[in-house]
């Protein structure tokens, strides 16, 4: 063993070469497993030495050594610009599990709220990151990204026709099998609340599902769609809409729970109850589902596995592996406390001598 000595900065090759009386590249071989030609006691030496002067390889070194910057992007495709997405909660629990699989794989996360995606492909060029994961992506952002970036990609909640690796759930069943609940307990007229989706999303699946499930049933899905951004702001609005519109309904699937969670407070603050007045079935399953009164049947999808699987098709091809795939969950409905069956609205005024508070267990909210 080389002889040690006491070091208080930050040890270098040049260090552990000097004292060991080789040269840095000798050291450089020994320490990345380039050793073939070196002595079985030389290379002893070196890695004694490393070890008792504790030294440890800077981030920058290992990054360029293998010609990376162990980066990865997260690209949010926001409604406005700097929205990273954490007034929806959804999105949030999204960001923050893909931050933990991408720590966990030994990367560093940067987290771009994109508007446009060819400025989005200039940014990721600048920064030079290993891979991106995009959130939020329509179709046509997706063909315009392919054709201006060359890292690796991979694409959450994004319908395309193929060619890229892709995580998602299965909309449409999820919003198929909401849809077969409100028509078991007896609902005919059942609205479909989201936001407006000109191209192929998660929300045209979404409906896809619902309009299918009500055509089985022998009724027409037209006019049964209810414009509202996927908000608990949004709520109050949905919830005129609803009770104003001429179908009469008595009934809606909501494409987001933080929505459905809005218009039972909505609701409430018009003397309609859920679900004695009104049933309502949410997306998503959010935490919070399950703590709001009355609690939320919901369509569950599994938002840590979502994040999980999209971590693992990026590394694959960070790995080498160019084929793309398309990883598909399945959703759960899962059965709570606002759906019943449909019985005609009471009188405004009685309704609202009898509307409870809607909170959550162990705080109302007004």
């Amino acid at each position: 063993m080389c002889p040690g000595e006491e070091m208080t900065a930050m040890v270098t090759i040049a260090d552990i070469a000097r004292v060991c009386g080789v040269s840095k590249m000798t050291v450089s071989n020994v320490l990345n497993g380039r050793d073939s030609r070196v002595s079985a006691s030389t290379k002893k030496r070196v890695l004694d030495a490393a070890a008792e002067l504790n030294y440890q390889p800077s981030a920058a070194a290992r990054s360029l050594s293998v010609a990376r910057s162990e980066i990865i992007s997260l690209v949010y495709y926001a409604a406005a610009e700097g929205d990273l997405g954490l007034s929806n909660p959804h999105d949030a629990m999204l960001l923050g599990e893909i931050e933990r699989h991408v720590s966990a794989a030994g990367k560093h996360l940067m987290i771009h709220a994109a508007t446009d995606a060819a400025d989005t492909a200039r940014r990721l060029r600048s920064w030079n990151v290993d891979g991106a994961v995009f959130l939020g992506v329509l179709a046509d952002e997706v063909e315009q990204l392919r054709r201006h970036q060359d890292v690796p990609m991979v694409f959450i909640d994004a319908y395309t026709d193929g060619g890229i690796s892709t995580v998602g759930i299965d909309d449409a069943r999820g919003s198929y099998e909401a849809t077969r609940l409100l028509l078991s307990a007896g609902h005919r007229a059942i609205a479909f609340a989201g936001p407006y989706a000109p191209s192929a999303g998660v929300i045209n699946a979404r409906y896809a599902g619902f309009a299918r499930a009500l055509e089985e049933a022998g009724l027409d899905a037209d006019e049964m769609h209810v414009i509202a951004n996927l908000t608990f702001a949004d709520a109050d609005a949905a919830a005129a809409d609803i009770i104003a519109h001429p179908q009469g309904f008595t009934a809606a699937v909501v494409t987001a729970d933080i929505l459905a969670i809005g218009l039972i407070k909505a609701f409430a603050r018009r003397g309609i109850r859920v679900p004695d007045d009104f049933s309502l079935v949410g997306f998503d399953d959010l935490p919070i589902a399950e703590m709001v009164t009355p609690s939320l049947t919901t369509v569950r999808q599994d938002i840590a596995e979502k994040a999980r699987a999209a971590v693992e098709l990026l590394t694959e091809q960070l790995d080498g592996s160019r084929d793309p795939r398309r990883i598909v969950l399945e959703p759960m409905l899962v059965e709570r406390e606002t759906v019943a069956a449909p019985r005609p609205r009471p009188a405004s005024g009685d309704a609202r001598r009898r509307s409870p508070r809607v909170h959550l267990r162990g705080a109302d909210v007004a």
